[in-house]
């Protein structure tokens, strides 16, 4: 082989470390430059892409397109909006500790759909289609927290922010490997970017911690938050799973990943005197 074909050799098989050196010094030099927080209850330190007052305009902005689109099914009084009611001025009131700046409100949409979401900023939608499967407050609770702690650990912010690093850092190396623009797009997918509407894994197990602290703090017996993760279980069980968890990773460790965080709830709960749950 001559010296020429040695060196055209050596610079095709470097230009793929050179990209994801590359990749590598601008992803670091990114997050160095994002916003770092950490988590309610769990303190994990975090960067997010969003400032607080960016997430609250983006929640009230899918807020107000929700409501539109569900007028003739907004649920305003009867038991149902009550206890919804009821409950999610308890978990707000403890959730407002981590994030004082929330302007919180939930509305309950008339719709046979086991589901129920928080956006950033503290606006939540419940279906009244979960309320069967919450059965009581407390399991009411143990869905509202998990869904709040979503909002208060900025999980939008923070996997916007992993979507706009893993973006950048596979431009960078696609320009060195030579991808195709179909494998570009194959690549983007596997790393997840694009995928904005569904938290990760780790922080559906994060929301679960967070949220059975906050039913604990706001009166609610962190013990029914078990009963009813087996319930949901059951429920999933050879069936197209509810609503509420089909997006939401669930597995056989789940429960017992809550029942080791019970010792920790139990020291934060402290039973209200009105409590129904």
């Amino acid at each position: 082989m001559s010296s020429l074909s040695k060196r055209v050799l050596a610079i095709i098989v470097a230009r793929p470390l050179v990209a994801i050196l590359i990749a590598t010094v601008v992803v670091g030099v990114m997050l160095l430059h994002s916003r770092r927080d950490t988590t309610p209850v769990t303190h994990r330190e975090q960067h997010v892409a969003l400032s607080l007052k960016q997430q609250i305009e983006l929640g009230n902005q899918q807020y107000g397109k929700t409501l539109r689109g569900s007028r003739a099914r907004i649920v305003s009084s009867g038991p149902q909006y009550a206890e919804v009611q009821r409950v999610a001025k308890r978990i707000e009131a403890v959730a407002s500790r981590d994030q004082p700046s929330f302007v919180w409100k939930v509305t309950l949409i008339r719709k046979n759909e086991a589901n129920a979401f928080c956006l950033p900023g503290g606006k939540i939608v419940v279906y009244t289609g979960i309320l069967p499967v919450a059965r009581n407050d407390a399991g009411l609770a143990t869905v509202l927290g998990h869904e709040v702690a979503h909002a208060t650990a900025e999980h939008v912010a923070e996997r916007l922010e992993r979507q706009h690093l893993t973006g950048a850092a596979a431009a960078i190396i696609a320009g060195g490997v030579a991808f195709t623009p179909g494998q570009y797009v194959r690549v983007l997918a596997l790393l997840g970017v694009g995928d904005s509407l569904h938290f990760s894994r780790s922080q559906e197990s994060e929301a679960d911690h967070i949220g059975l602290v906050y039913m604990a703090r706001a009166g609610y017996d962190p013990h029914q938050a078990v009963a009813f993760w087996k319930r949901m279980l059951r429920a999933s069980k050879g069936k197209e799973p509810p609503e509420f968890i089909s997006d939401h990773p669930s597995d056989a460790h789940r429960v017992q990943r809550v029942e080791s965080w019970l010792p920790e709830a139990e020291r934060a709960y402290a039973p209200a005197p009105s409590s129904a749950g």
